[in-house]
């Protein structure tokens, strides 16, 4: 996508980046007049993002940027949130080695079949680096069902079982 002439060119990021703050209206996408926003913390010209949907805004990243894996993010601080007409963090984890855990769980689990029924809770969980990524969330989403609980990430379709590990750091 270009935002005009000048030549800038954004791509879409995977739906796992979300902004964590949504700034002025910067440019308009031309085919479909869609306006594109700042990402408050980050030169626009590297950076856009829609206007917010929860975690389904999608992120726009310039060709001279290369978008950190959720290990290279290095997250400190872990949202706990419930998605509906307005997404809320429910509760937060700070705990950098439970946050650590969860992130090695989910890289080296058996990969798994997410459950498609019967969900007892579901939340988003959005990674956040305070020093390194600031401005930007990478969301996983944790489901419990009676098969037990899981992360599962909607890009790439990875699903793993993590047990009682988000409910011992966070979720009493």
């Amino acid at each position: 996508m270009r935002t005009d002439s000048s030549s800038i060119a954004y791509t879409p990021a995977p739906l796992n980046y979300e902004p964590a703050a949504i700034g002025e209206e910067y440019a308009v996408y031309g085919k479909t007049a869609t306006p594109l926003f700042e990402i408050i913390g980050l030169d626009p010209k590297e950076w856009l993002t829609e206007a917010n949907t929860g975690s389904t805004t999608t992120v726009f990243y310039g060709s001279g940027i290369t978008l950190p894996t959720l290990r290279e993010l290095d997250p400190d601080e872990l949202y706990v949130c419930i998605n509906g007409a307005i997404t809320y963090a429910q509760s937060t984890v700070r705990d950098k080695a439970a946050i650590d855990a969860m992130i090695d769980l989910f890289e080296t689990g058996e990969q798994v079949d997410w459950p498609l029924t019967d969900s007892v809770r579901i939340y988003e969980l959005k990674f956040h680096s305070t020093k390194g990524w600031p401005c930007i969330y990478y969301n996983l989403t944790f489901g419990e069902f009676p098969e037990g609980k899981f992360l599962y990430d909607r890009q790439t379709k990875r699903c793993v079982e993590i047990g009682d590990l988000l409910d011992n750091a966070v979720i009493g």
